[in-house]
């Protein structure tokens, strides 16, 4: 990955929790989902008034909030109780109810239109999490889960290249970004995860580019919610969030840095 996280394979155990801790900064320093992910929900997966959405992994609402929007009643899954007590504030509404529960314990009632889960699948069992999903969509309905990969290999930057040097001197075991490998664009590991169990079927993959606009604060804020950076030693991760501002500002005071959104939908069986 270009934000240098490990694979769903590695990750330590402790990670999942770890936004929770710091649930003003991932507020702030998180971008929002761009409205194409939703624009697609509403072509593909009936996201409309009146829609009964389940979301796995809320956080602080990012994908909440356009559900909202687009008319839908909220379901929200979050295990963290920071994070959703900003969820509550920010986005309290007759259409929304906040469960504090990991998913695989939460105690649902299903016949769900559509499931998100917004940069939160890769935390979740991959068998048993499909199968939980499975019960609570009903037939027909939809399943949408979405990552945002920061950087884009194919789009690649002087901010970039020079980032990598501070990653080799404070993160010397993690690949450049150029040599990165997202799991966000593994897609046949989601569409083997997708269809798991025969409860899910007719996987769709939509990539959309787009690209976030950094300034030095607006980069110390976001790269202080990437859990590797998060649990480096205090001294060692200022010295990287202060190498990075000083970065943006060298290189003028903003840059432009790439983002690719994966988007994976797919239909729930008849099953």
């Amino acid at each position: 990955m270009t934000d240098r996280s490990p694979t769903p394979d590695t990750t330590p155990p402790g990670r999942r929790m770890s936004f929770d801790a710091a649930a003003s900064t991932y507020r702030r320093g998180r971008p929002p989902y761009p409205a194409a992910v939703f624009d697609l929900l509403a072509e593909r997966c009936a996201l409309k008034p009146g829609a009964r959405v389940l979301e796995i992994g809320a956080g602080t609402g990012l994908a909440t909030g356009p559900l909202l929007a687009a008319g839908a009643h909220v379901v929200a899954v979050e295990p963290g109780a920071n994070l959703a007590t900003i969820l509550v504030a920010d986005h309290a509404c007759d259409r929304l109810d906040v469960t504090i529960a990991d998913f695989e314990t939460a105690d649902l009632t299903g016949g769900f239109d559509l499931a998100v889960a917004a940069t939160a699948l890769h935390w979740l069992d991959p068998v048993t999490s499909t199968e939980k999903l499975g019960k609570l969509v009903r037939p027909g309905g939809w399943l949408a889960a979405w990552w945002t990969e920061f950087g884009d290999t194919d789009r690649p930057t002087r901010f970039r290249d020079r980032l990598d040097e501070v990653y080799h001197d404070l993160l010397p075991a993690e690949p450049g970004y150029r040599d990165s490998r997202p799991y966000p664009l593994d897609t046949e590991r989601w569409r083997q995860q997708l269809t798991a169990g025969g409860w899910f079927e007719d996987v769709a993959v939509e990539v959309i580019a787009w690209q976030q606009i950094l300034t030095a604060q607006s980069a110390r804020e976001l790269w202080s919610t990437f859990p590797n950076i998060a649990e480096l030693a205090p001294t060692a991760r200022e010295e990287f969030l202060s190498r990075l501002a000083a970065l943006v500002d060298d290189l003028g005071g903003q840059v432009v840095d790439p983002r690719l959104t994966a988007v994976y939908t797919a239909v729930r069986t008849t099953k």
